[in-house]
């Protein structure tokens, strides 16, 4: 089976914290001691990520003019304290390549599968993990709200990568049933089968599966571009899908099928074929813990105010 790029589970949201941080009134200060030890984590966690040593990093702080050392930059990891000079925040961020924000919150995007095809199922789409953290002493809100608070807008680089996920995603989905209806053809298997269940031959819902795979290709290609301009202009290195899916996008949206129906509403309605394709197992998943269910009204797409058009020129930059 494909691999997914869903982020793996992250420790932030969990993490112990073994310090805390006494203060002469004899309280403790969980709030600042617990946000410094996610940020340290989150340093961990993309600095191995990205295949880094504790060196490699202070040697990348150092060319960005504002030299720490290893112990140091262990230190955040290993040693979290109840203060933490955002100076030391801003130079981690850039030497790792992500936005400062996030190492303040932890904004993760992943793909949610769905458990099928179905004829009202828009497939699988991207959206950002139901992380909350401690925003301020006693008020816990979700990562993203937070972090929205935090820059009085968004991080809009996350925001054109969970679109891009989403984008991929429901192009990979559709390429996969396509892939496996097409080996079946090929085998002399497709025909009988489709019989079976009362659809038409292959040769004619095949051709209308490649026109919708290839319009998804074009739409996920749009978004990974986008990504990529937005990204750069906030200094996120990061891609937004593995390489392999990106090169699986571009090879289907360079070369439109044939034959080829521009309108969508003038091709054939193949989705029938969905019956006859793979049904992987329900989960049973909490109505309250659906993550589109808990996210539905804060659907994430690039803002308008960090547009930009395909040749990289930004509509909503100073």
């Amino acid at each position: 089976m494909r691999k997914t790029y869903a982020s793996p589970p992250s420790p932030i949201a969990s993490c112990a914290i073994p310090v805390r941080c006494r203060y002469p009134d004899g309280m403790s200060n969980d709030w600042s001691d617990g946000w410094t030890a996610r940020i340290g984590l989150r340093i961990r966690e993309e600095r191995l990520n990205q295949g880094l040593s504790t060196q490699d990093l202070a040697d990348r702080t150092a060319e960005l003019g504002y030299p720490m050392a290893r112990a140091s930059v262990g230190n955040f990891e290993t040693r979290p304290r109840s203060k933490i000079y955002l100076q030391d925040v801003v130079i981690l961020a850039a030497a790792l390549g992500v936005p400062p924000v996030e190492l303040l919150y932890p904004l993760e995007p992943l793909v949610i599968w769905t458990a099928g095809p179905g004829l009202d199922d828009a497939g699988a789409y991207a959206t950002l993990r139901n992380v909350s953290v401690p925003m301020l002493p006693g008020e816990v809100e979700p990562a993203h709200r937070a972090a929205g608070w935090f820059t009085g807008g968004f991080g809009r680089s996350i925001e054109a990568r969970v679109a891009a996920m989403g984008a991929v995603a429901r192009f990979v989905e559709r390429q996969r049933l396509l892939a496996m209806l097409e080996g079946e053809d090929e085998a002399g298997e497709l025909r009988e089968r489709a019989e079976a269940a009362g659809a038409p031959p292959p040769e004619e819902f095949l051709p209308v599966l490649r026109m919708e795979v290839y319009d998804l290709a074009v739409a996920a290609d749009a978004a990974c571009r986008t990504h990529d301009a937005v990204a750069e202009r906030a200094r996120d290195r990061r891609a937004a899908v593995p390489a392999e899916d990106r090169r699986s996008v571009e090879e289907y949206a360079a070369q439109q099928p044939d034959p080829f129906i521009a309108e969508p509403a003038r091709r054939p309605d193949v989705h029938y074929v969905f019956g006859i394709g793979p049904q992987p197992a329900l989960r049973s998943v909490g109505q309250d813990q659906r993550p589109h269910v808990r996210l539905d009204r804060e659907r994430m797409r690039p803002s308008s105010y960090y547009e930009t058009d395909l040749s990289g020129r930004g509509t909503g930059f100073a």
